[in-house]
Order: structure tokens, then C-alpha cells, then sequence
């Protein structure tokens, strides 16, 4: 009895183990947001374009996106709190190298760092979360591990903007190093060690890969197009076709084996996973494109500086937070499809304000539109990552994980390149006019509007449980 009573008191509880694992997510989520505040500053003071300065954000989310697959196998061979510390210690080296960095390709060195350790960390608060849950009330379960998402918008910005005000951008990196620290003793005064499930699986390296080369490809084409818009030019098509035959390779090397690769097929023989999965590559724009680009049109269209810019964002935060909660139990209630249909629609006509508005546009519009933007966002991620696991075998919750993270993460990187292709384009390498700016930002705000619209056509593939009655 005795033992049993020690036994259950040792034992962390759901809610705690869910609170260490956001902790740790959190920072890495923080500097996102911090580093876009801060990408007018940094590309002022380093003398770059916007054009160059995308892979300050796009080198993060993209090797974010790629530790994605080694974070889903890695789960199953080591202890995964063993796992969450080197990964921890592994952003906050990322941090120390981004914050000493005076140049672009030593920022973009440190960004890729710290992109790595990120996407582990990520990937680990999904998987440890789901598997101390037992895969049960997953809506409510998202909802609580995605605290990172809503705290981010609404904080990051804010500390982001007092660091370059009153020290400089090299703080928006060391700040990470104490938070680090304190999630890294957390993590190991009270979380499992989550014995590894599949423990000696090969890893797939040419999937992996495979898979860097097709998203790599595309990510470079693209950023390549954006210099010029020249298409027809070999370091334009040389990148994309190599992108696309990466992709066509893993298919059939997908089919041949598998057993053995990172992201089985099989996965996409559910019409729900299929869905959140495009839904969560689309998401990528209205999260990190759209994040990318309004710090920048806040600077240089409303002349806000970084402090105003973070009070503005807030407003954001805020819409995200209000219907978090909600949103999660309507999803466990009623299914996924009709809270994200109407959340899409939501997403692309709050957007659409800011092609319109100008320097002269009253700041409680403004502000408005960004409470009613963070309003619709929750009403997307929440339920399509949840419906991602509907009816799922346990025993496939790594690799869907890697899956949809990975979704996500590289949609994200592929958003912000082709936004601020579209801003680079207008803008050209030269100083521009506030007409043209306001122009680029306008047409990039369009494009985000469209591309929400699109993620309406897989969403009708998601759960429904309105008007059908339980078994």
C-alpha cells in the first residue's frame, strides 16, 4: 500500500507534464514573434532588403520544419525528457550565435540552430502531451498545449519591441537563454522520462533527405524568383525542378517501402488527415506569412515604432486567446468542418482591411481588425490539429505528428518567401516611395486573403458531427 501511495505521489499529473512541455514550447514560439518585430530594425542596422532579410524567418521555420521528421523517430528510440533537454540546450546554443551574429549569414547560421532545437521541442510537447493523455480529449488537450500560440502573438511582440528600444536586436536572442534554463530545470525535476515506444528502428535518411530537397528546392526557387521576377532563369528552375523531383522520388520510394519511411502514405488514406494536413500547409500563411509581414507594414506604412508595434499585436493575441477555449470543446462536440469553414471565411475578410487602410487609417480600426483577425485564427489550428488525430492508431501518432508539424512549419517558411517575393518584387532593391510600399503591402495582404480562401476546399473534408445523432 505503502509503495503504491509513494508510486502514484512520484507520478506527475496530465496538467503538469502539460505545463512543462508548454513551457519549453514556449520560447522557441516567443522568439518567432520577437525576431519579426525586429526584422526593419536588423535589416536597417546590417544595410539588406526584405528580399534577404525573409531568411532571417524563413531559415528558422524551415530547419523548424525538417527537425520534424528526425524529432517523430528520434521519440521512439530515446527517453523523450532526455530528448526535450538536448534539444532545449540546442536552441539556447542557436540563441548565443544568433545574438553575437553583425552579419546576415552568421544570423541565418544561428537562426537554422535554433530552428533545429525548435522543431524537436515542438514535436515532443505534441507527441509526450497525446501519449500521457491516452489520445483522450484531444480538443481540450490542443487547446492547452497550444497556450505557446496564443502567449506568443500577444507577449513576444511587446518584449521584442522594449529590447531593441532600450538595449538592441542581439537582446531579442540572449533574452531566450534564462527562459531555457528554467524550462530545462523543469524538465527535469518533473517530467517522465516517456520510455521510447519503437526502439530500434532504423532511421529513414533518404527519406529525410528526399524530403529537405523537395521543400529546400521549392523555398529557394521561389526567394531566387523574387530577386528579379525573372522565371526563366536556371537558378530559379534549377532549385524548383529538383523540389519536385525530391517529391516524385519520395512517392514512389514511399509506396516501394512502407514500413521503413518517415511519412507512410497510408496516413493519407483518411480524408481527415488528408484535410488537416493542407489545412495546417495553408495555415502557414495566415500565421508566418501574415506575422512576417505586419511588424513591417505597422513600421513602414503606420510609421509605429517597434513599442507600437507590439501594442498593436497584442490586440491580435488577444482575439486568439478569447476563443481559445471555446473553440476546443465545440470541436470535441460537434467535429471540425464547420467551425473552420466559418473561421477560414472569418480569416480572409479580416484580412482583406488592410489592402485598404492607410497611414491615415484611425488606430482603433486598425486595432479593431487585428482583435477580430485573432478571433478567427483559433478557430483553425485548434480543430484541424485535433482532426488530425481523429480515429488514429496510437502507434501512428509520430509519424502523423511528424506529418502535420512538419505541414505547418514548411508551409509557414514557403509563406513568408512567397509574401515577401510579392513585397520584394514591388519594392525593387532601392529605397522606395510610401506609395510604393503601401502598394506592396496591399498586394501582399491580397494574396494572404486568397490563399485562406483556398484552405475552405479541404476543409469539407473534416469531421462533422452536427446532425448526427451518437451511437
Amino acid at each position: 500500500m505503502n509503495e503504491s501511495m509513494i508510486k502514484e505521489k512520484k507520478e506527475p499529473s496530465i496538467a503538469t507534464i502539460g505545463i512543462v512541455l508548454v513551457l519549453g514550447a514556449i520560447v522557441p514560439m516567443l522568439d518567432t514573434t520577437m525576431t519579426n518585430v525586429g526584422i526593419n530594425t536588423i535589416l536597417k542596422d546590417l544595410s539588406s532588403t526584405v528580399n534577404v532579410m525573409q531568411w532571417v524567418a524563413t531559415a528558422y521555420v524551415l530547419a523548424l520544419g525538417l527537425a520534424v521528421p528526425l524529432a517523430g523517430w528520434l521519440l521512439d528510440q530515446v527517453s523523450g525528457r532526455l530528448l526535450q533537454e538536448v534539444s532545449l540546450i540546442i536552441f539556447m546554443i542557436g540563441s548565443l550565435v544568433s545574438g553575437t551574429a553583425n552579419s546576415i549569414p552568421a544570423l541565418i547560421i544561428g537562426r537554422i540552430i535554433q530552428g533545429a532545437g525548435a522543431g524537436v521541442i515542438i514535436t515532443g510537447m505534441s507527441v509526450l502531451a497525446i501519449r500521457a493523455a491516452h489520445g483522450q480529449n484531444l480538443g481540450k488537450l490542443m487547446s492547452v498545449i497550444g497556450l505557446p500560440i496564443v502567449f506568443a502573438p500577444i507577449l513576444g511582440p511587446t518584449v521584442g519591441g522594449a529590447l531593441i528600444k532600450y538595449l538592441n536586436w542581439h537582446w531579442l536572442f540572449y533574452i531566450n537563454i534564462p527562459f531555457v534554463v528554467a524550462a530545462l530545470i523543469a524538465t527535469f525535476a518533473l517530467l517522465p522520462k516517456f520510455t521510447p515506444s519503437a526502439k530500434g528502428k532504423a532511421f529513414d535518411f533518404l527519406g529525410f533527405l528526399l524530403i529537405t530537397g523537395t521543400f529546400s528546392g521549392i523555398v529557394i526557387g521561389i526567394t531566387n524568383y523574387s530577386a528579379d521576377n525573372i522565371f526563366g532563369k536556371l537558378s530559379v528552375l534549377l532549385p524548383v525542378f529538383l523540389g519536385i523531383d525530391c517529391l516524385l522520388v519520395y512517392i514512389i520510394y514511399a509506396f516501394k517501402q512502407p514500413n521503413k519511411v518517415l511519412v507512410p502514405l497510408g496516413l493519407f488514406s483518411s480524408a481527415n488527415f488528408s484535410a488537416s494536413t493542407a489545412l495546417l500547409f495553408l495555415s502557414g500563411l495566415m500565421v508566418n506569412g501574415v506575422m512576417f509581414v505586419l511588424p513591417l507594414y505597422l513600421q513602414n506604412i503606420r510609421h509605429l515604432s517597434v513599442i507600437w508595434v507590439g501594442i498593436y499585436l497584442i490586440a491580435q493575441g488577444v482575439g486568439m486567446l478569447a476563443t481559445r477555449s471555446i473553440t476546443g470543446t465545440l470541436t470535441d462536440k460537434y467535429g471540425a468542418r464547420w467551425i473552420v469553414i466559418t473561421s477560414m471565411v472569418g480569416a480572409a475578410i479580416t484580412t482583406l482591411p488592410f489592402v485598404f487602410f492607410t497611414a491615415k487609417t484611425s488606430e482603433w480600426l486598425v486595432l479593431f481588425v487585428l482583435f477580430l483577425m485573432g478571433l478567427t485564427r483559433s478557430g483553425i489550428t485548434i480543430p484541424v490539429m485535433s482532426d488530425a488525430y481523429t480515429g488514429l492508431d496510437p502507434k501512428l501518432i509520430p509519424q502523423a505528428t511528424v506529418a502535420t508539424r512538419m505541414a505547418q512549419n514548411i508551409g509557414g517558411s514557403i509563406a513568408t518567401a512567397v509574401l515577401a517575393g510579392v513585397i520584394q518584387s514591388i519594392v525593387g532593391n532601392n529605397v522606395a516611395a510610401d506609395v510604393t510600399l503601401n502598394n506592396a503591402y496591399q498586394t501582399a495582404f491580397i494574396w494572404t486573403s486568397i490563399g485562406t480562401l483556398l484552405g475552405v476546399i479541404p476543409a469539407m473534408f473534416l469531421s462533422n458531427r452536427i446532425g448526427k445523432k451518437a451511437n
